[in-house]
């Protein structure tokens, strides 16, 4: 699996800030701007980040790209992604805890085993 439940030792939260959080924000955004038509802007008031933060986003500057392109090649990850993205942009839906929930989901999607 891509992601360790022990990685280096450290707590698997701890991964999930450094990288996981980035790929995730950065796919959300990538859809958000892609899908939904939002304006950098609009989307970096959604997820609660700056202008430039969705800009280095989208050059892979703020994010693992490794991961970023396993996130959006799975279908199941896209999916919640899309959710998630539908649920911003309609303000059904805390951006924290979106965050949060879509977090979990990756992290338990990216560590199963895929057949």
């Amino acid at each position: 699996p891509l992601i360790s439940v022990r990685w280096l030792g450290k707590p698997p939260c701890e991964y999930r800030v450094r990288y996981l959080l980035p790929a995730i924000r950065a796919a959300v955004a990538t859809v958000l701007e892609r899908d939904f038509g939002l304006s950098p802007y609009r989307v970096a008031k959604l997820l609660g980040v700056t202008p430039a933060a969705i800009c280095n986003y989208r050059f892979k500057r703020r994010s693992s790209a490794r991961l970023l392109e396993e996130m959006l090649s799975r279908d199941d990850i896209v999916g919640e992604i899309r959710i998630i993205a539908s649920k911003l942009a309609s303000g059904a839906v805390d951006p924290e805890e979106a965050m949060c929930s879509l977090c979990r989901k990756v992290s338990e999607s990216l560590a199963a085993p895929q057949p």
